[in-house]
């Protein structure tokens, strides 16, 4: 189970390092055949997230170290410059915080990155076909240094299997810093048997969609959440070998919402349920730290013009 697990984190950061945060949950949903013409290219895209887990203990080998919270802030912003044809750089920053509560466990109290954006882009319409991108920046505790840089690369494609109905997504990714599995391939699928319902089988928030009317989705669904980061020195820390480590942290979570466009550029996305595991996983340092179950709640605001 704890291989499946950690396989299954690979896969998530590989796919939240990629481009496709952009558009996901409009991903090839039908505009050609219902217009006759693709949708323009949107040049400038922006995510607002914020979630919060409540508390749960942290616990080890069956030993408590208190209960903990996680409360969760990011943001994100791209531009578009076109080359040619179908062609355009991809260029943008994102920052990412996690908070926790305090506990006796040595975890760490906050985790945070800040990223450059640098990529190539294949549009087909306002959607991601294809893409090469690279995010160079810090994954860290609180201190910057080289050990906390890194530069996930991802490369993926949207392959048509069946217009309008069945899209699969294939594509590559590596991250220095991760501790497990730091290349990894990607594989996800859309698939649209309808004009109310949707699949996204793509993380990190694989989603099934109902469409009541054409600006309102209900969904039921995963997200998943966290990153690989370098911990600050602490020479009060123990067991020793956790000062200044490399720490996998994960957030596994299912739940249900609905998400409302504003307008043809904004989407305002709410939805709770359960944050099934949450890890602080110390892979070379062989320490991993689990925390239980518990409610979660999360706001995100995506727009794209």
């Amino acid at each position: 189970m704890k291989f499946f697990s950690k396989l299954a984190f690979a896969l998530i950061f590989g796919f939240s390092t990629s481009a496709l945060w952009a558009g996901t949950d409009q991903q090839f949903s039908s505009v050609e055949q219902k217009t006759g013409a693709l949708e323009p290219v949107p040049l400038d895209f922006f995510q607002i997230q914020s979630g919060y887990v409540f508390e749960s203990e942290v616990n080890r080998d069956d030993i408590g170290y208190g209960d903990q919270y996680e409360f969760q802030n990011e943001f994100q912003y791209g531009h578009r410059i076109h080359l040619s044809g179908n062609l355009y750089w991809h260029l943008g920053v994102a920052y990412e915080r996690f908070d926790f509560g305090r506990t006796s466990a040595p975890v760490p109290t906050h985790l945070q990155s800040l990223s450059g954006v640098f990529g190539i882009d294949y549009m087909h319409g306002k959607d991601v076909a294809a893409f090469l991108e690279v995010r160079p920046g810090i994954f860290t505790e609180e201190h910057i240094g080289i050990s906390s840089f890194d530069a996930p690369i991802t490369a993926g494609r949207i392959w048509v299997l069946q217009p309008d109905k069945l899209y699969l997504f294939t594509g590559v990714n590596a991250a220095f810093l991760r501790g497990r599995f730091p290349v990894i391939p990607l594989l996800g699928v859309i698939w649209i048997p309808s004009e109310q319902f949707r699949v996204n089988a793509i993380l990190p928030e694989p989603r099934v969609i109902y469409s009541p009317t054409k600006n309102f989705d209900l969904w039921a669904g995963g997200q998943f959440v966290g990153g690989s980061f370098r911990t600050d020195h602490d020479e009060t820390i123990a067991p020793r070998k956790l000062n200044g480590a490399q720490v996998d942290y994960t957030d596994y979570r299912a739940g249900l919402g609905f998400a409302y466009a504003v307008n043809h550029a904004c989407t305002v996305d709410f939805g709770g349920g359960y944050a099934i595991e949450r890890t602080f996983d110390f892979h070379r340092a062989n320490k991993v730290y689990d925390v239980d179950p518990a409610p979660y709640v999360r706001l995100e605001v995506k727009a794209q013009f």
